[in-house]
């Protein structure tokens, strides 16, 4: 009788004790439980503690309290941690660290940083699917040192505590690098975000890349007034038709008798792939049509009023080629949308097939493009 008292007494005090051994998550000051749904504009405010972890038996290795952002595939989008190595230092870590400090996540120097930091993320984030709802998952845990910078597995030294973070939805999705907001309710694919090149560039382009039911490539870009003075729907739609003609041309075309093909510097070839030697629009070919280098070419577009966003249309049939030396074959269709920005007459927009689709469907091409425009929000 002694003994099963004994048994109970010791279950009840390692109960006791471990109901005592927790992570505790702060937004704006106050607790918040595990499962709870939090704010993207709160988590900045997001601060941690911990009291009474697991011990190693045996420590030598490393401790790390650690604030993981996942996506709902469980990919890590970045993370931010305090590392301890070493047994003075991870045993004074866990045995001295008060129950009342509170580590500031997100605040400069107070924990290290692993990737991209929140601000990223978050625009990352806007119009992938899988990261609607981000996941934050507080832990502490150990690794055993098992040989020259080798560790042995993770071990939770207190139950990790889990947040929710709904980061956009499909009613009022903001597309920063647009500056634009949209409905995405009818379209179910990602917004995917593009760069042509590193941050640090002033030449760097920043859009988004959608992908349809049956695989083929969409885009839609915004372009700045500010790196490109003068910007419009008029002036980009007359630089995509000449840059678009010279490339269907080759060599038999090096300017043309009423534009500068140097007036701007467009990107066309992340923005559609364009300015490539293996894919053409023969109607704007010199050899198809010899007016090529003199005639207005702004006519060839058809003016568009899509609930009141303005601007131009251009379909085309497209060719391919190998080499430069092979024969050009039909293959696919294209179709571009170049208008007005609905809020920031500093931005012009641009929504166009990849001319890599091999589509033979101009009028399901041109269906999706002007759904993405339908979703903009005035």
């Amino acid at each position: 009788m002694k003994h099963i008292r004994y048994c109970l007494l010791a279950t009840s005090l390692f109960f006791s004790n471990s109901s005592q051994a927790q992570i505790s998550a702060f937004i704006n000051g106050k607790p918040v439980k595990t499962g709870a749904t939090i704010n993207k504009n709160d988590l900045k405010s997001l601060e941690v503690s911990f009291k009474n972890p697991k011990s190693p038996s045996f420590i030598y290795g490393r401790s790390v309290l650690v604030v993981d952002l996942l996506n709902a595939k469980n990919a890590e989008e970045g993370y931010w941690y305090l590392r301890k190595d070493g047994t003075a230092a991870v045993e004074d870590f866990l045995k001295n660290t008060p129950a009342t400090k509170k580590f500031k996540v997100f605040e400069p120097g107070a924990m290290e940083l692993g990737g991209n930091n929140l601000d990223w993320i978050y625009k990352f984030a806007a119009g992938k699917e899988e990261s609607k709802t981000l996941q934050v998952k507080i832990g502490l845990t150990y690794r055993e040192e098992i040989g020259y910078e080798q560790y042995g597995q993770t071990i939770n030294l207190l139950e990790p505590l889990i947040l929710n973070v709904p980061i956009w939805d499909d009613k009022n999705l903001f597309l920063p690098y647009l500056d634009l907001q949209v409905d995405k309710s009818n379209i179910a694919c990602d917004f995917a975000l593009k760069q042509s090149g590193p941050l640090t560039s002033s030449s760097t382009i920043w859009g988004y890349e959608l992908q349809d039911d049956n695989k083929y490539w969409y885009s839609i870009y915004a372009i700045s007034s500010d790196k490109h003075p003068g910007m419009n729907a008029k002036e980009l739609a007359d630089d995509f038709i000449h840059a678009a003609a010279y490339y269907a041309s080759q060599d038999y075309v090096t300017k043309f008798s009423n534009y500068d093909l140097e007036k701007y510097t467009i990107d066309w070839r992340t923005i559609n792939g364009l300015l490539t030697e293996r894919r053409r629009i023969p109607s704007l070919s010199w050899k198809t049509n010899r007016e090529i280098k003199k005639m207005d070419l702004m006519t060839l577009y058809q003016p568009i009023n899509i609930n009141g966003i303005k601007g131009y249309t251009f379909k085309a049939d497209e060719e391919s080629r190998t080499d430069r030396g092979d024969k050009w074959k039909d293959n696919g269709k294209f179709v571009i949308y170049i208008f007005e920005h609905p809020s920031n007459p500093n931005l012009t927009l641009v929504a166009s097939t990849s001319v890599y689709n091999d589509s033979k469907n101009v009028e399901e091409m041109d269906a999706f493009l002007k759904k993405i425009i339908k979703s903009i929000k005035q």
